[in-house]
């Protein structure tokens, strides 16, 4: 078989080897999604395991289990997010005797802390076969015999299809990762304030598209540019009109301070004064 062939029947099977993802209960691409609204809560669910060995929940049906993540004592919920919305929330905990032996799995690495978020907004999306995009928290820190050290402070990136469609609001991709230097020591009973800065990124343009007709939103890798700044568009749009609107007042202060300079210097006069010299 000439090399050429080869390549062509390897380009193929690539080809047809590529799929879309996320997909639904079914195995299909997701076709009916309720957009988010901006500023609407997201809620997630999350995986429950077994403190002794960190194997997933089922139930009856065979189903993995999922269930809310902790509740913040700030608000008496789970911990939500705003959808588009960047923000710190402060989330305070209680360590249960489940949630301190579940931390120390995920803090030892032996099970990670999956969660999803749901494709579309509608209630139930996911019960009702709907897909999802999965978001793992990757919790840092400590383990001894007596208590954890726990970074506290957590980034959570979420990335949303970048055209700004309010009906493509959901979502691409999600990761959540410790990113501090500090810990705080928690034994069973104690709280602990998690700190999770929420950023929404919309800026990202999708490479290498399949060109796929009626996908939910554009495919593709949607890639960090190697000059990559972590800020959404309508940030930077505001910073350049808050740059735009302050250099235009240093500009009028500057010429009004040196048009009155030259008018004291020269003692310029108003015409009506000069005419009267005449």
């Amino acid at each position: 078989m000439k090399l050429s062939a080869v390549i062509f029947l390897a380009s193929l099977s690539l080809t047809q080897a590529t799929g879309w993802y996320p997909v639904n209960s079914k195995q299909e691409i997701p076709s009916e999604i309720v957009p988010y609204t901006k500023g609407q809560e997201v809620s997630f669910g999350c995986i429950q395991r077994n403190i002794d060995n960190g194997e997933h929940k089922f139930d009856e049906k065979e189903n993995i289990i999922y269930g809310p993540f902790p509740t913040c004592k700030e608000t008496g919920k789970p911990l939500a997010f705003k959808y588009g919305i960047n923000e710190d929330i402060n989330c305070t905990i209680q360590f249960t005797d489940e949630l301190y032996h579940l931390f120390q799995l995920y803090l030892h690495e032996d099970a990670p802390f999956s969660c999803r978020l749901p494709l579309s907004s509608d209630v139930l999306s996911i019960e009702k076969g709907g897909a999802s995009i999965p978001l793992t928290f990757n919790i840092r820190g400590a383990l001894s015999e007596s208590h954890i050290d726990i970074d506290h402070s957590m980034n959570v990136l979420i990335t949303k299809p970048a055209n700004n469609d309010p009906n493509q609001f959901t979502f691409v991709s999600a990761i959540a990762y410790g990113a501090g230097t500090n810990t705080t020591r928690a034994v069973i009973g104690d709280q602990v304030t998690m700190t999770f800065a929420v950023r929404w990124l919309d800026q990202l343009s999708p490479v290498n598209s399949n060109g796929g007709q009626k996908l939910p939103y554009q495919d593709g890798f949607y890639r960090f540019p190697t000059s990559f700044v972590p800020i959404s568009y309508s940030l930077f749009y505001f910073y350049l009109l808050l740059t735009s609107f302050i250099s235009g007042i240093a500009v009028i202060t500057f010429s009004y301070k040196w048009i009155s300079l030259k008018i004291t210097k020269h003692k310029y006069m108003p015409v009506d004064d000069e005419s009267k010299q005449d």
